[in-house]
């Protein structure tokens, strides 16, 4: 009897534990993580910046350490930082540019839904009369029902309706800009805290190692060893996964633009929005391709179609080759796991939740499986 009842509360003080976790996890992400941003994005350029500083205190036995810590921060600015930041001021150019693109091709979905509308009807007439009829009628109605939903009549958009559109964009806007000093503020702590971090790296891990208790001294360093050789391994790898999708799609697009069956201005937006959607579990590539492919063919652009079809089918078999070779079976999570991740992150979070989430289970499961924490037992290996 005192063996069950040990083994309930040892479970009761399991799931006690995993839910302060949860919590702490869930509080931490919520409410500090916009706060604490500057001084964790700084620690972590901190970390990667050790190894090419140490090389250097090497060769000058460490006479110039301030010199260098300053030197390697502003070339690391002016070599990758600076450059990707004009990257991604122009992919969220071209991103609204491209969604301005296809909220004016919405405007053509009610022509095609009757197109639809009429191809199925076509296609169904092999039905008796009475069958037939029943099966039209029901689908005239959908199609009707989905035709008005896309009615700018029916979707209120009058002058004033506009013009409170207009004031609320305004306003949006007003909210960013007044915004900005805080954000120029937060990159300035942001890189006077990088300065400081690479210089005293040693210092300020070893007072931090200097609190924890003496069974925990390892942690830090445990920390770092679990994080970069499975979750950074991971994220490296789906990194590398996603460009070359993104060149297979870039590559294809423009191969159908030049040979006359796909004429679109946007093809590297689309390359780049399609290479991330084919990182998300469950959905991947097709889920952009087959129903790009399936209007194509509605509209008559059959040579459209057909290249997006043979382009995925390439895309897959490449990506089911290439996939446990880069990323390998002994690190990654189920996708079960994964798409749970995304909606919980999705939910909780926002967006940005969409990215942390996963990049949390992985944190997770490394620490279990290397006997760090418990919250559950892996599986066996074969």
């Amino acid at each position: 009897m005192n063996t069950k009842v040990e083994k309930r509360r040892a479970v009761l003080i399991n799931l006690a534990y995993a839910a302060v976790i949860i919590g702490i996890v869930y509080l931490f992400f919520k409410y500090c993580l916009s706060v604490t941003a500057p001084f964790l994005v700084s620690f972590f350029l901190a970390v990667i910046l050790q190894r090419p500083l140490r090389w250097l205190d090497k060769r000058t036995k460490r006479k110039h350490h301030t010199l260098w810590t300053i030197l390697l921060i502003l070339f690391l600015i002016a070599i990758i930082i600076i450059p990707l930041a004009l990257i991604i001021a122009s992919v969220i150019k071209e991103i609204g540019n491209f969604i301005s693109y296809l909220s004016e091709q919405l405007n053509g979905l009610p022509i095609f839904l009757v197109t639809l509308e009429n191809e199925i009807l076509s296609f169904l007439e092999f039905l008796p009369d009475g069958i037939y009829t029943s099966v039209s009628d029901a689908i005239t109605e959908f199609f009707g029902n989905l035709i008005n939903d896309f009615d700018i009549s029916s979707l209120g958009l009058s002058t004033s309706s506009i013009t409170s559109t207009i004031s609320s964009g305004i306003s949006g806007i007003y909210s960013v800009a007044k915004n900005i000093p805080s954000v120029l503020f937060g990159l300035v702590i942001g890189i006077i805290a990088w300065i400081y971090f690479t210089k005293d790296y040693d210092r300020i891990v070893n007072f931090i190692k200097l609190q924890l208790p003496e069974k925990n001294k390892n942690i830090l360093s445990e920390t770092k060893q679990i994080f970069s050789k499975t979750v950074m391994k991971m994220v490296r790898a789906y990194a590398l996964i996603m460009f070359i999708t993104f060149c297979e799609l870039f590559l294809g697009f423009s191969i159908l633009s030049l040979i006359g069956v796909m004429n679109n201005s946007y093809i590297f937006i689309i390359a780049i929005c399609t290479a991330i959607f084919d990182i998300l579990p469950v959905a991947g590539s097709g889920g952009v391709l087959i129903p790009w492919a399936i209007g194509s063919f509605i509209w008559d652009n059959v040579g459209q179609g057909i290249g997006l079809l043979v382009l995925y089918a390439i895309i897959t078999v490449i990506r089911q080759y290439i996939e446990p070779k880069i990323v390998g079976d002994s690190l990654g999570v189920h996708p079960l796991v994964t798409l749970a991740g995304l909606y919980f992150g999705l939910k909780l979070f926002g967006f940005l939740g969409m990215f942390i989430a996963p990049i949390t289970v992985m944190t997770v499961k490394a620490f279990n499986d290397s006997g760090r924490i418990h919250l559950y037992n892996p599986p066996q290996r074969n």
